[in-house]
């Protein structure tokens, strides 16, 4: 009888068909509507707003250049740690949804705590409208002083995201974003970020 280890446990061979090869994936149905994440529909390609294949392409792009820009600005690097709170990031594009949007900035804010090299420079915490809603739902607190910020060495990174159109039918749509870092201590903007953009046409 012909037998053979495959996995740690011995097995007929005639009987596995396969040998160790990896089981096949679970069916997945007949015209259930699942596509693959990269794909483009006809009706995201029909539509103005930004396809979501180009909302993640376009998260993870500013946050890569994000985090590239940040580990250049002086305020950043000069010894110490500092914080560096998520304020405000508006959406000017007038056609993508609020939720979509809050997708989009919390795929930029996971990539950008991803980097190593900016953390060891800075902490990053949320603006405090949320920390207090958190506090004050969880915690029963005012949150009052909640997260100990000293103002010299924070920062608020804001953002803005724009949309321009060209066509009678908004054929053409280019969506730009911009970052700023403003001193918590004095209020003056310490560096503006280069515009990052995607464009679409359908």
């Amino acid at each position: 009888m012909n037998l053979r280890l495959c996995g740690g446990a011995v097995v007929l061979s005639a009987v596995v068909l396969g040998g160790c090869a990896n089981p096949p994936p679970p069916p997945r149905g007949q015209h259930n509507g699942r596509v693959e994440v990269t794909d483009t529909t006809p009706a995201e390609r029909n539509s103005r707003e930004v396809q979501l294949t180009a909302q993640h392409e376009f998260s993870d792009q500013v946050a890569q250049q994000l985090a590239e820009d940040l580990a250049q600005v002086p305020e950043l690097n000069r010894g110490g740690r500092v914080t560096v709170v998520f304020g405000d990031i508006v959406n000017r594009t007038q056609v993508v949804p609020t939720s979509e949007f809050e997708g989009f900035r919390t795929r930029i804010r996971s990539k950008l705590m991803q980097s190593n090299h900016i953390l060891k420079n800075v902490r990053f915490v949320e603006n405090r409208a949320r920390l207090e809603s958190l506090r004050s739902r969880e915690l029963g607190g005012d949150g009052k002083g909640a997260a100990g910020l000293d103002a010299a060495s924070t920062f608020f990174l804001n953002g803005e995201m724009y949309r321009g159109t060209r066509g009678a039918y908004e054929e053409v749509n280019e969506y730009l974003m911009s970052y700023n870092l403003m001193s918590a201590d004095t209020g003056e903007i310490v560096w503006h970020s280069r515009q990052y953009a995607v464009k679409q046409v359908r």
